[in-house]
């Protein structure tokens, strides 16, 4: 009994001592934060994610499953979403995102935007993305399409 006992007590404290808990989100320090709004600024980077939301709603005017493509969203309500985008709400995942990148990189980033007059291509549509930008301003279109639905 005694050995099983043992055993028990050995794997509970094992799996007990495996558990870590999750890092805390990342968050931009003041000078992070400085650097990532000139950042936005030099780079154009509003308008290109803005640019970036529109393509997006493209994809989700119509249902393609069928046949003819049924629409799911007219060009007003397109326009409307995109209209009352909340950008400055939307920085906070942009600071969190962006804070993992040092500091002397955002320097960099900066300096490089400045030197080709801060748009990467034609119509600004290349953009710096991370999974967590690109997955919140799809949720954020997301729920603004299924609201204006309703």
């Amino acid at each position: 009994m005694k050995p099983i006992i043992l055993l028990f007590s050995i794997a509970i404290s094992s799996l007990a001592g495996a558990q870590t808990l999750l890092p805390p989100p990342a968050m931009a320090n003041v000078a992070q934060k400085r650097l990532i709004d000139e950042f936005i600024e030099v780079s154009h980077y509003k308008e290109a994610l803005i640019n970036y939301a529109k393509e997006y709603i493209e994809l989700k005017m119509f249902d393609y499953d069928v046949d003819p493509p049924k629409e799911l969203l007219t060009k007003d309500q397109a326009r409307s979403i995109i209209k009352n985008f909340d950008f400055d709400g939307f920085k906070v995942s942009m600071y969190s995102s962006f804070s993992l990148i040092p500091e002397e990189n955002l320097k960099e980033l900066i300096k490089f935007h400045k030197t080709i007059g801060g748009s990467l291509s034609r119509g600004n549509s290349a953009l710096l993305m991370t999974p967590i930008i690109d997955l919140n301003i799809k949720n954020q279109i997301d729920y603004a399409i299924e609201n204006i639905k309703k």
